[in-house]
Parts: structure tokens; sequence; C-alpha cells
């Protein structure tokens, strides 16, 4: 057994020890959490440098197909809200998205039908990630890739009986309105 003396000095370590395991930990806590918001808060690309790049991959993917192909219902919307985000980031974002269903030409044998391998094979070749391929309908075909920045586009494709329609959407990541959570 040990004298008094050394059992209060082996405490008194024990103690400093763990006092100091403490105070470790908890300043660890404190940067991670203020890490962590940092990062939540970072600046992200503005909602018009969004548009940008989301019409450069909405021309980038006509491009790949027939010419003489035309849209319709075209739709280009500037602000939708991120209320419930998907990249785990805060809430008070936006999105940039463009859609609209594509037309093939009437003087053509092309069929647009044709979109979703020539689309698909050019997504995959720039080494987009595929996030949906499938056909929960038999009317009703969907084909979402996204890019490595977290821009996606979307291909559905609905049997109409007779006639399909083919819709292309493109769309950004959630982003602040001015680039920054603080528009100033």
């Amino acid at each position: 057994m040990l004298p008094a003396s050394s059992r209060r000095c082996s405490d008194m370590t024990h103690r400093r020890v763990g006092a100091a395991l403490v105070v470790a930990v908890v300043i660890m806590l404190t940067m991670a959490g203020c890490l962590g918001k940092d990062k939540a808060l970072q600046s992200t690309e503005t909602s018009a440098q969004a548009a940008q790049r989301v019409d450069m991959l909405w021309e980038e993917a006509l491009a790949q197909l027939p010419s003489g192909i035309t849209t319709e219902r075209n739709l280009s919307l500037r602000s939708l809200s991120c209320d419930a985000p998907t990249d785990g980031g805060p809430g008070g974002r936006i999105f940039v998205e463009r859609r609209a269903q594509i037309i093939a030409p009437a003087s053509s044998s092309w069929s647009v039908t044709e979109v979703l391998p020539i689309l698909s094979a050019f997504w995959q070749q720039k080494g987009y990630k595929v996030i949906t391929d499938d056909n929960p309908f038999a009317d009703l075909h969907r084909y979402h890739v996204q890019a490595i920045d977290g821009y996606r586009l979307f291909l559905q494709t609905h049997d109409r009986g007779g006639r399909y329609d083919v819709y292309l959407d493109a769309s950004s990541p959630c982003v602040w309105e001015f680039g920054t959570p603080d528009p100033q």
C-alpha cells in the first residue's frame, strides 16, 4: 500500500489529467460547432451565377440532339425556395430551375424516345452521377443525373399511348441569392 502522501499526489495527478481531458473535449466540441456553423454558412454562387450555369447545362444537353428540336412549355424559375435542402445545409437558400417539353421536328423520322439514350450516354461520358434511372409506372420513365458541382439534370418520358412526351429539367444546388447569407 502507498503512503498517504503518495496517494494524494497520485489523486491530484489523476484529477489534473481528468480536468485537462474535460477542457480538451470542450474546446474540440466548441471548435467543431463553430466550424460546422461556418461551413453551413459558407458563401455560394449567386442566383444569377446559378442561372447561367443551369442555362449552360440546358443548352449543352439540347445541342446533343438532332437539329430541328424545339421546346414547349418552357419554364425558367430563378428563385425557388430550398426550405428542405437535401444537402444538409441551412434553410433560407434558393435554387434555380429550367424545364421544358422536347418536341421532335415534324418533318423527321426522329422520335423523342431517342432523347433518353442520347442524353444518358452523353451525361455518363461527362462523368455525371446517375441518381435515378427507373420506370415506376408503365407510362413513365425517369432519368436523373448530378454533375460534380451539384447541378442536376432530369429527363421524364411519358407514354401517352400513341405518342411520347419528354421533359428536360436542369436545376442548381441550393445557393444564397447574393452568394452569402447576408445580402450586403
